[in-house]
């Protein structure tokens, strides 16, 4: 079984987060300060994140399908394209894909269209795989 979680980062050392919420219009899902403590406290952030994480209608914890995550991220920041590349030219812009599975097999597929979309779209796409059986059969 397969889920996936999809967000937008913008990080950087002298990135601004609410600079970033007032140029997008857009409320961040989580915000790190560069030299706030980490969790734990004995260490702190090394840099300033930015990031908005869409999440599936009716209260599942995560995507069935890391196509749906994608598109749902495009559909929200294409029209803020101007601005995303602005903030490309000083910082790291990326998709974010977490990857949870409990089987060591399948994973996502990309259609034609999506990668189009996706490569017009101009920003990195990073996908990380966990193995995690509560995380799936939680979702």
């Amino acid at each position: 079984m397969h889920s996936y979680l999809v967000s937008l980062r913008i990080s950087g050392a002298t990135l601004e987060p609410s600079r970033v919420t007032c140029d997008l219009g857009i409320e961040p899902s989580q915000v790190r300060i560069k030299g706030e403590s980490r969790p734990g406290g004995k260490s702190t952030w090394d840099e300033s994140v930015w990031e908005y994480e869409a999440r599936p209608s009716g209260g599942e914890s995560g995507w069935r399908s890391l196509a749906e995550g994608l598109q749902t991220i495009l559909s929200l920041f294409v029209p803020r394209q101007r601005i995303l590349r602005q903030y490309q030219e000083r910082f790291k812009v990326c998709l974010f894909c977490g990857h949870f599975t409990s089987s060591f097999n399948g994973g996502p597929a990309f259609s034609p269209s999506l990668l189009r979309q996706l490569g017009d779209f101009g920003v990195e796409l990073f996908l990380d795989t966990y193995h995690s059986d509560e995380f799936v059969s939680g979702a």
